[in-house]
């Protein structure tokens, strides 16, 4: 084939297709839609009233940067490219999902009890809503396991009602308000919130007294808020971050987002506090070891200076004793930052976390030990984030591990030559010191008695002042404390639902409506194999149409005799016209109508064909060769006792088989006995004479065969027809059919054939047939009253 010829083909194959024959085929089925919508609007009712609506709340706070690095320094990786907000904000979302801060969060929550409101239809959760509160002792697994039901009685009494499966227990029994209840899933008791309401509970016809009653273990609070808690940054180049959570209740999300974001921060300045309190407790040992000593040392000054009835030192030796306190006062911090350099050395050996030690805050200020701390102290929030994110054994993790432990042994090196070199310095101050102390013993005995009391007291003292001043800075630090992030926004829930949506429910309701039974009439319709338009006849086979047919909703076979003036009739009588351009001589004309399978129509067609020509003045006879299946001797209510097959085999002849109708010039001859070989009697020279016989006998004879697709009766009578009517219905005769006969007719073993569409509905004739093909001119009396409706359909 030419490209041209496929473009013609196609562009053919598109003109086809009609829009409005398209869309009216699926609008008969238009009670289906409309239960389809029905169906659909009423589930999308019920979902928007059952459905437990879902509220969103958020909260956002400002996670602010790091402050370890220099501001420059910042500026400068930010020029580079390389300072990323976005870091800190990361491990901060991990640290407010850890177990930890949502255990705190959720132990300040009423959520280890859920409270259920029972409805005649639904529950309902009320939270802290509910008329009581349960406050456990000791629960167990039992209690976890299963629910309880609570009905209240009256302001005093209520009943518990619960069945354990594990055991096959069954418990119900009235208690009273603030009455300790011990069963084997637990100790609780159930007491009265402020806001419950006597006159309510005492009134017995008021229905809302019956409550769910579920436990909740805190591990598994801890899992379904992890999983239903979402936090997002909505900019990359923001620090602020936005936390999410979906709850049947809208209270109970905007308590949990709250409670969250307060136990985070409190969380954050108690990790800020941890080397201010780390350093205040070395302080509290050394104060109060002190403090003792400082008491003793006076208490032994005044006790010395009693005795001896001295007052105070001479000027010389205070002198002397102002240079010795100077060196006593070196001599003191060193004593001082060797002693926290011991307490560090030994902090570092027992693996605990250097984070929480601060060296300068006790003038251990060497640039070395602080950098290194400042490295591990990163280390292990490096190590903190893995831990968080990942569980069991990570590369990752035995890396930092193995960095740790490095920075770890350089510490122990670096604080080693620190306390060498604080040795060191110790020692040339005791050399300094040794020298004042000689000039000390040209002291009388007794003044330099009290001048070595007053040298330790002084020292003592000055310690005992340095430590104080300490702890007052530390102390400072600790109270002024905050957390560098910030709430930007407290925890809101939007005023209505995220889910049921009501609009949206009832749109899907309309667009299932819709898709729904067209998908399914499709499907239908791609399954039906059977012919359901002339269309499908035109695509189908190549034999002409001879006309249309209409279903007829009469309950009598002789339409066309019984109501000449109906649609049916006047469809017949364009068939009668349309026989002419068949034939060249219409004079002696044999027709055989035939079907491919029963129930097609074909003895309708025979009856009313034979009728509407006898009308015309012809004289016709109607023969019932279908000699297995015979029908027209019940439609025409004669005898079947003698017909063809008696004159086939010689027992009859024709006038004797011969049988006057109701219609005027129409005569029928039925098919007789059933006989056991009709294929042989048809092909008995018999038939050969019957037909010439009749042929000079009348004008017009009509043969009503068998199924041409079930036996070769209709083959065999094709030799005597002048035409053959292949009758086809619609939604009955299957293409594959149709199809075989097409074959029979292109090999030119049919003579004169043409395909009449029986039973075809207004939806299945196809634009444009109308007057050709059955439906013409005519003045006959419509069945059916024309309205606007009805005209589109005929039309469509």
């Amino acid at each position: 084939m030419q490209n041209s010829d496929i473009k013609n083909n196609f562009e053919e194959e598109e003109s086809d297709f009609n829009l409005k024959g398209f869309l009216f085929g699926y609008l008969r089925y238009w009670y289906i839609y409309a239960l389809a919508l029905i169906i659909s609007f009423s589930c999308a009712y019920f979902y928007n009233w059952y459905s437990k609506p879902v509220y969103a709340i958020s909260t956002k706070i400002l996670i602010k940067d790091d402050k370890s690095t220099s501001v420059g320094t910042q500026e400068l990786l930010k020029d580079l490219d390389v300072y990323n907000v976005s870091k800190n904000v990361d491990d901060e979302i991990a640290v407010l999902k850890s177990r930890k801060i949502l255990k705190q969060t959720l132990l300040k929550l009423e959520v280890d009890v859920l409270y259920f409101l029972i409805g005649n239809v639904k529950k309902s959760q009320v939270y802290t809503n509910s008329p009581f509160k349960i406050e456990c002792d000791s629960l167990n697994f039992y209690a976890y396991n299963n629910l309880f039901f609570i009905k209240i009685i009256n302001e005093n009494k209520f009943e518990l009602m619960f069945n354990i499966e594990q055991t096959n227990e069954s418990y119900k029994k009235e208690h009273s308000f603030g009455e300790k209840i011990h069963l084997t899933a637990g100790t609780f008791v159930l007491n009265k919130r402020a806001h419950f309401d006597e006159l309510l509970f005492n009134d017995e016809s008021y229905q809302k007294r019956n409550f769910r009653i579920k436990f909740n273990h805190i591990n598994n609070n801890i899992l379904f808020y992890k999983a239903k808690l979402n936090i997002v940054q909505p900019s990359s180049n923001s620090s602020v971050i936005a936390l999410n959570v979906e709850d049947q209740v809208p209270q109970r999300g905007i308590d949990f987002l709250n409670t969250l974001v307060q136990v985070y921060l409190k969380n954050d300045i108690l990790e800020k506090n941890k080397i201010a309190s780390s350093t205040a407790v070395f302080i509290q040992n050394q104060l109060e070891t002190i403090s003792s000593e400082l008491k003793s040392i006076e208490n032994q000054r005044q006790d010395f200076k009693i005795s001896k009835g001295i007052t105070d030192v001479s000027s010389e030796s205070e002198m002397v004793l102002n240079y010795v306190n100077i060196k006593d006062k070196e001599l003191s911090n060193f004593n001082l930052k060797l002693s926290f350099i011991n307490y560090l050395q030994e902090y570092v050996k027992e693996n605990n976390s250097i984070a929480d030690i601060a060296p300068s805050s006790l003038g251990v200020d060497d640039p070395l030990l602080i950098s290194l701390i400042s490295k591990i102290t990163d280390l292990e929030i490096e190590k903190q984030q893995i831990e968080l994110e990942k569980k069991g054994e990570n590369p990752s993790l035995a890396s930092v591990n193995q960095r740790i432990e490095y920075v770890r042994k350089k510490i122990l090196q670096n604080i080693e030559s620190i306390k060498d070199g604080l040795i060191t310095s110790k020692e040339e101050t005791k050399r300094a010191l040794a020298v004042l102390e000689g000039e000390l013993r040209s002291i009388p005995k007794t003044e330099r008695q009290l001048v070595s009391i007053e040298r330790e007291y002084r020292v003592k003292e000055s310690l005992y002042l340095y430590l104080l001043q300490k702890e007052a800075e530390t102390s400072l630090a600790l109270a002024a404390s905050v957390s560098d992030n910030r709430i930007i926004e407290e925890a809101t829930s939007l005023p209505y639902p995220i889910r049921p949506i009501p609009n949206k429910s009832y749109s899907l309701a309309f667009l299932l409506s819709l898709l729904l039974p067209t998908g399914f009439l499709f499907i239908k319709e791609q399954l039906n194999d059977t012919v359901r338009d002339l269309k499908t006849i035109e695509r189908t086979t190549k034999i002409p149409i001879l006309g249309i047919v209409g279903l007829s909703k009469e309950k009598s076979t002789l339409v066309v005799s019984e109501n000449p003036k109906s649609l049916i009739a006047e469809s017949f009588r364009s068939i009668r016209t349309n026989l002419k351009y068949f034939s060249s001589d219409f004079e002696q004309k044999v027709i055989l109508i035939t079907s491919s399978v029963g129930s097609e129509g074909k003895t309708y067609t025979s009856i009313n064909l034979s009728s509407i020509i006898a009308a015309s003045g012809k004289k016709t006879v109607l023969l019932g060769l279908d000699l297995r299946k015979p029908k027209i001797v019940g439609d025409f209510n004669i005898s079947n006792d003698k017909g063809i097959s008696s004159f086939l085999i010689g027992t009859e002849t024709i006038d004797q088989i011969t049988q006057k109708s109701v219609v005027e010039n129409l005569d029928i001859i039925p098919s007789g006995p059933i006989p056991p070989n009709p294929s042989e009697l048809i092909m008995n020279k018999k038939m050969d004479e019957l037909i010439e016989l009749l042929k000079k006998q009348y004008d017009t004879i009509i043969i009503d065969s068998p199924p041409i697709g079930l036996v070769t009766d209709a083959l065999l009578l094709n030799k005597y027809a002048d035409s053959l009517i292949f009758v086809v219905r619609q939604n009955v005769t299957k293409k594959d059919h149709l199809s075989s006969v097409d074959k029979l007719y292109k090999e030119e073993k049919l003579i004169n054939a043409s395909v009449l569409f029986n039973a075809a509905k207004s939806g299945g004739i196809g634009y444009g047939y109308g007057y050709g093909y059955g439906y013409g001119h005519g003045y006959y009396d419509e069945s059916e009253k024309k309205n606007l409706f009805n005209r589109i359909f005929k039309k469509s």
